[in-house]
């Protein structure tokens, strides 16, 4: 028994002794990060300092593997550390949308705006509904053509995804707006389109 105890503490300790892969380490950055930035209390006078506070939590919480894929002295070099915010905010946009939405609105005072403008309709109905990690969904116009959607934020009519009310072939009239996030598993930018309403005919 005592030898097997040994054993699984053996195992334990060379499986937490593992280094993280470069996207693995991205991704418990950004956890952390998110974490760290749902915890405060979010203005455009703080939002800076306080997510430069939460990556450097994250950044000394795993500062071998940052080291290993991004060298010494990280916080000094613009450029490996301009490279290690955009992997982690490319992630951000995913684990925790509502502090990246806040991101996007720093980068330009107008992005409210912005999103309002081109805020889109369609009607057709359900084909598909998705529970992974974001509930996506698709919808089939009448002419036949399929667009496919992603829950990222709460609005009124969100119970109709979140408590499964929308079945498939639910005729349904969707507003949403097109953002572009990070695709980890192809590597590049794609284009989502977000809902921020549905309506159940």
């Amino acid at each position: 028994m005592k030898k097997i105890l040994l054993l699984l503490v053996l195992v334990g300790n060379v499986a937490f002794a593992q280094k993280l892969t470069k996207d693995q380490l991205s991704d418990k950055l950004a956890e952390k990060a998110c974490e760290c930035a749902e915890k405060q209390e979010l203005t455009k006078e703080s939002f800076e300092l306080t997510i430069g506070i939460c990556l450097l939590e994250g950044i000394n919480a795993y500062e071998k593997d940052v080291e290993k894929y991004y060298g010494k002295n990280v916080i000094s070099n613009d450029k490996k550390m301009e490279e290690l915010a955009t992997n982690i905010g490319a992630r951000m946009g995913l684990k925790c949308p509502a502090v990246f939405k806040f991101m996007l609105d720093e980068e330009s005072g107008e992005a409210e705006e912005v999103v309002d403008a081109e805020e889109l309709t369609i009607s057709g109905k359900i084909s598909e509904i998705k529970s992974e990690q974001f509930i996506t969904f698709i919808v089939k116009e009448d002419s036949g053509k399929t667009n496919q959607f992603i829950l990222l934020s709460s609005f009124d009519n969100a119970f109709l995804l979140t408590d499964k009310v929308l079945k498939a072939s639910d005729a349904v009239d969707v507003v949403y707006y097109e953002m572009e996030l990070f695709d980890a598993k192809l590597g590049k930018f794609v284009s989502y389109k977000i809902v921020t309403d549905i309506i159940k005919k």
